[in-house]
């Protein structure tokens, strides 16, 4: 039987980028999850956040 391969969402490609930036695993899939009306946290901005000394949990806090 022979697996089938998808793409990896836009979703899961922003979670994979926030863990990347340390973030854990519920944490990253929480800030990369799409909101009603298609809103969305950009990996850009928590990384401007992480870089001006908020630390993880703080910026999942003011994020969400």
């Amino acid at each position: 039987m022979a697996s089938i391969r998808t793409q990896p969402t836009v979703e899961q490609e922003r979670a994979a980028a926030l863990l990347t930036l340390g973030f854990n695993t519920t944490q990253a899939f929480l800030l990369a999850a799409t909101r009603p009306g298609g809103n969305h946290v950009e990996t850009a901005e928590v990384q401007r956040m992480l870089e001006a000394g908020c630390s993880h949990e703080m910026a999942v806090r003011i994020l969400l």
